[in-house]
């Protein structure tokens, strides 16, 4: 995925000086792990700050229910390591010790042409990094290989504007690695179509790969090469090096980005809320915004919280519901970000009740049908399930169809009929437990950075102690959000500290002594965050 870089032009001072740090006040609205993040930032910040969360209870998608000795996640399961933001407030929370990494099991397959078939070894999220396992998989038919393998001598194709990623992928190297790589496996992560995504938003280094390389699977296979050597290089000082000590969160094959909570990542948030709470953080649940007026944030409850400066981390919707009245650009902008639905089915079994005891991670599902892929948990991480159970979440995202909005036991049946002949299991399942996501997942489509530049000028030339955070316009994973949240917050305060505060006027509504020229985001300020070529997700909601 990718995160637009953000700079933010201070407001200027006036004569009346800065706000004291302990006198300014950050208002977060949202409860999520974004702004439970941007409040954690504040606090070291040494200023007053009050999160304001619409559900009853604080973390947002993160989640994890305990049943019966089943630790289940209804959102997320695991982040990526390779993206520091989420492992370094997880040492600061001390919470170091309690990382697990994935526990065994082979890595993710792929349904494709009605058989479950291994995930070729090397083969990144689009793009083969070695070449035999690509020549040699079951996954393509020959017919697709073969017009794949047009790309080595196709010319330069991409325009100098956003495209979508299937698109340019079709022209380079044909419908067979868009249908069976690429939609899977990116379009899992986004639960949008392939064909809807933004190239320079979700896979800029495609961009990049076709400039220098000219052939993707040129690029791709030099990466793989690249990748092989530091991996011996690494692997060869270690062997001089004398053993050590391994930590917990060590555990688990090497080559697997992910990592998690022994507790599940419901344990973060739980911590999270405890240090803030300790902190004289101001946290109030079960409780809207109703309107950023000029006179204060506007609870539903009746409140009015005076505020320096507001992160909104609620959410596309409420931060376009919030910033229509006083900074409409960066509404209409939100406003045509479009928003997916997915629906977790998570089912358990006795061991006993398979053909074969399972021993796979999961697969994603290149065949059209209602479900777009399942992960053992249980396989996957330590500690989900009791010892002789078999935990599985099975994913049923808006893009697949219907079925992600049908009655309970409609899509209870139809997810158990779809994945038992492929589980080899026998028998109802021990439990069964339905989650619902409605319209909460930013999808990046076509112009994506666009609409994420005009929320972020609108906002710097306006209301430059205002922000919106988290997942709406600057990536999609934990760490992206966590990491957002913290950059939020340190934009905002900046910005609310040199602001000047005439005498009698609302804090909430201080604007520029001058209009402030509005940040620009260039191609080259994009960091790429795709994963890395060697790996491939088994969840595809577990970058959410």
């Amino acid at each position: 995925m990718s995160v637009t870089d953000r700079q933010t032009n201070p407001t200027p001072v006036t004569s009346d000086g800065p706000i004291d740090p302990s006198q300014c006040h950050l208002v977060v609205v949202g409860g999520g792990i974004t702004g439970l993040a941007a409040a954690w930032q504040a606090t070291a910040r040494g200023v007053q700050v009050s999160v304001v969360e619409a559900d009853d209870h604080f973390g947002g998608k993160l989640i994890t229910d305990e049943r019966d000795g089943f630790l289940v996640e209804q959102g997320p399961d695991s982040f990526v390591a390779y993206r520091p933001a989420a492992l370094t407030l997880i040492d600061e929370l001390g919470l170091s010790d309690q990382v697990i990494s994935p526990g065994g099991g082979r890595r993710v397959s792929l349904l494709s042409r009605g058989r479950l078939r291994p995930m070729p070894a090397g083969m990144g999220m689009v793009l083969p990094t070695r070449m035999w396992p690509f020549v040699t998989t079951t996954v393509l038919s020959w017919a697709d290989k073969i017009r794949a393998g047009f790309d080595l001598v196709i010319p330069r194709r991409l325009p100098d504007h956003d495209v979508a990623i299937g698109a340019f992928l079709r022209q380079r190297l044909g419908d067979g690695i868009v249908r069976r790589f690429a939609d899977p496996m990116v379009g899992g992560i986004y639960g949008a179509g392939i064909d809807e995504l933004s190239l320079d938003a979700v896979l800029p280094s495609l961009r990049v790969n076709e400039r220098d390389y000219r052939s993707l699977m040129l690029a791709s296979l030099a990466s793989g090469r690249a990748a092989r050597r530091r991996a011996a290089q690494q692997s060869s000082t270690r062997g001089k090096k004398t053993s050590s000590p391994k930590t917990s969160g060590t555990r688990g094959p090497a080559s697997s980005p992910f990592r998690t909570l022994r507790g599940g990542l419901g344990q973060l948030i739980e911590v999270l809320v405890e240090r803030l709470r300790d902190g004289g953080v101001e946290l109030i649940n079960g409780t809207s915004v109703d309107l950023l007026g000029h006179d204060g944030v506007h609870l539903s409850d009746g409140r009015i919280l005076k505020a320096d400066a507001v992160v909104l981390a609620g959410g596309v919707a409420s931060s376009a519901r919030l910033l229509r009245p006083q900074v409409p650009r960066a509404a209409r902008a939100l406003d045509q970000i479009p928003l997916a639905s997915t629906t977790i089915v998570s089912l358990a079994w006795p061991v006993r009740a398979f053909e074969a005891a399972p021993d796979s991670q999961g697969w994603l599902e290149a065949d059209a049908g209602p479900v777009s892929g399942l992960t053992a948990s249980s396989i996957k991480f330590a500690g989900r399930a009791p010892d002789g159970s078999v935990l599985m979440r099975v994913f049923v995202p808006d893009k697949r169809g219907p079925l992600t909005d049908a009655p309970d036991d409609e899509l209870l049946s139809a997810v158990i009929d779809h994945v038992r002949p492929l589980l080899g299991v026998h028998g109802e399942p021990s439990l069964t437990q339905i989650t619902r996501w409605h319209k909460v997942m930013p999808k990046y489509t076509v112009g994506h950075l666009e609409r994420a530049a005009v929320v972020d000028s609108a906002l710097t030339e306006q209301r430059p102690t205002w922000a919106v955070a988290g997942s709406a316009l600057h990536g999609v994973g934990v760490p992206d959000c966590i990491s957002d949240g913290r950059h939020s917050a340190d934009e905002v305060i900046d910005a609310a500290l040199r602001a000047s505060v005439p005498a009698g006027s609302s804090r909430i509504a201080a604007a520029p002594t001058a209009p402030v020229a509005p940040a620009r985001q260039t191609t080259d300020g994009r960091r790429e965050e795709t994963l890395p070529k060697d790996q491939q997700p088994s969840d595809p909601a577990e970058t959410r």
